[in-house]
């Protein structure tokens, strides 16, 4: 169950290789490692200084924390809320109690080990893309002219026919599009009626 995580963590790393175009190569030669240390890290194998230089340059951060948080201290603060002993942790981990002193102090060690401790303190995901800089929640503004609806007279003739005996009220302007949607609408008797009703 642990190694599958642990690749599955690992998954993450590859696939933000993956989505910037980036070989193994290049990111070995940006962070200053060597291949087959990527090549292990990808399979979820070796240490957490390597896996943090690549953080940076496949802009991913730690999954646990929010961004900009000290990483290693939300390890040992989940620890000790869980009431959770570093001899009984580092016993239930398999490592030794100065393995993860240097754990939760300076977030140094093994990939397995960090994800074993995260297993056990319920801490999920190991890892996750960074928001780009600057950008919002809302969308940029655009023309109108590039929200103009385009659906095909016969596809909004079949979804007015499908949904048309649940549909009243009125049609405004703006839901005019290049008209299919607003001709078919204007024509359910229920929309119609309602049309009439309010032009008296």
């Amino acid at each position: 169950m642990l190694r599958m995580q642990t690749i599955l963590d690992m998954d993450t790393l590859l696939a933000a290789r993956r989505a910037r175009g980036m070989t193994q190569g290049n990111v070995a030669r940006a962070t200053g490692i060597s291949v087959p240390t990527l090549r292990a890290l990808e399979r979820g194998e070796g240490g957490l200084g390597p896996l943090v230089a690549i953080m940076g340059v496949l802009g991913l951060r730690w999954g646990w924390v929010p961004h900009g948080e000290d990483a290693a201290g939300a390890l040992a603060g989940r620890r000790k809320a869980r009431g959770i002993s570093q001899a009984e942790l580092a016993r239930r981990i398999g490592c030794s109690r100065p393995t993860l002193i240097a754990l939760e102090r300076r977030l140094a060690g093994s990939v397995a080990t960090l994800a074993r401790a995260l297993q056990i303190l319920g801490l999920r995901p190991m890892l996750r893309g960074v928001a780009p800089v600057g950008r919002g929640l809302v969308p940029a503004r655009n023309a109108p002219a590039r929200d103009l609806v385009m659906t095909p007279p016969e596809l909004a003739a079949a979804v007015i026919g499908h949904f048309a005996p649940g549909l009243s009220g009125s049609v405004l302007d703006p839901a005019r599009g290049q008209g299919a949607f607003h001709d078919g609408l204007c024509m359910a008797p229920a929309v119609k009626a309602s049309e009439r009703r309010m032009r008296k």
